[in-house]
């Protein structure tokens, strides 16, 4: 078990949204950071805090890191680079022995419909990282919908070669 993906995952991210933010648009950045795949779907901020908050929770309740709590107020592309910058930080204080081990451990994570439970494995494999990569593609889509010059390489490999 490792936090590695969710480290690329957000390095990738951050770089969609750069050149989100850089891309030539007729569209004003705000109206972006809004944007919507769906009337009925949350807008790109959101997208990007549920990316960080998954990576987060997985760094909490499997590697026993303290809960940071992060207020869901960005509203500008520097905001969300920002939070990513953040959540990066946070997760690159995980040890590799913090997650060592850990498959059974019991994880109880607590939702509006109560508290569901797992070992750590199976939160990780049938929860945290299908709901980490949800977002991503979500913010990705989003930003793609809207006209911007993203790729399958930006996706995958975050401006790297």
């Amino acid at each position: 078990m490792s936090i590695v993906p969710f480290i690329r995952g957000l390095e990738n991210l951050s770089h969609i949204l750069k050149k989100g933010s850089n891309a030539e648009s007729t569209i004003p950045a705000s109206q972006l950071v809004s944007a919507r795949l769906h009337p009925d779907m949350q807008g790109l901020a959101y997208q990007v805090q549920r990316v960080s908050d998954t990576a987060k929770g997985a760094a909490v309740r499997v590697a026993g890191l303290d809960p940071v709590a992060m207020a869901d107020t960005e509203t500008t592309f520097e905001d969300l680079q920002e939070r990513i910058t953040q959540t990066l930080e946070i997760l690159k204080r995980v040890k590799e022995e913090d997650m060592e081990g850990k498959e059974d451990q019991e994880v109880v994570m607590k939702t509006m419909r109560g508290e569901k439970k797992f070992t750590a494995k199976d939160y990780l494999l049938q929860y945290a990282v299908p709901n980490f990569y949800f977002h991503v593609v979500a913010a990705y889509a989003i930003l793609r919908k809207e006209g911007m010059d993203l790729g399958k390489m930006d996706y995958l490999a975050g401006g790297r070669e």
